[in-house]
């Protein structure tokens, strides 16, 4: 059994089940996916902006801050989700959740590699380095939390999930 899977969240079953098998699954499946992560990102690519302005003195288009914040969206949504429901629900046992803190982790250091090679300053063209790419990839974690409780949320007032 996939320890990702233990009592998930529905949105993090339904990403790991399109990502282990997508040709199981119809375009319809594959459509309702990405657009619920893709609508989500909304909350992503809010705080990124905000952070390298202040970080980095870095400013980024709407555009480009909405696809920048995508691999985060992708890979913390699902995660944070099954995290705060747990909280939510008073469940958030550790010898139940390690792996998924363990998947954090490790995401978060692919986020911290891309984010510091991928964002570059427009006038030296210089990536912004690894400093800098650890704070943006903590600080979409952060933001992960309450993006995830708006989300669970609206899943609870109409189910989108």
């Amino acid at each position: 059994m996939n320890p990702l899977n233990f009592k998930a969240h529905p949105l993090l079953t339904q990403w790991l089940e399109w990502l282990l098998a997508p040709s199981s699954h119809s375009l319809g499946f594959a459509l309702h996916l990405g657009f619920i992560l893709l609508a989500s990102n909304l909350l992503w690519a809010v705080g990124l902006p905000l952070m390298l302005r202040k970080l980095e003195n870095l400013r980024l288009s709407p555009l480009k801050a909405y696809c920048m914040a995508l691999p985060a969206t992708f890979i913390y949504a699902p995660l944070m989700l099954t995290l705060m429901e747990d909280v939510i629900h008073h469940a958030f046992l550790f010898s139940e959740r390690w792996f998924l803190l363990l998947a954090l982790l490790v995401g978060s250091n692919f986020l911290t590699a891309f984010y510091a090679f991928a964002l570059r300053h427009p006038r030296s063209d210089a990536p912004i380095g690894i400093d800098s790419g650890l704070a943006v990839s903590m600080l979409l974690l952060l933001v992960s939390m309450p993006a995830s409780l708006i989300l669970i949320g609206i899943n609870s007032l109409s189910p989108i999930f």
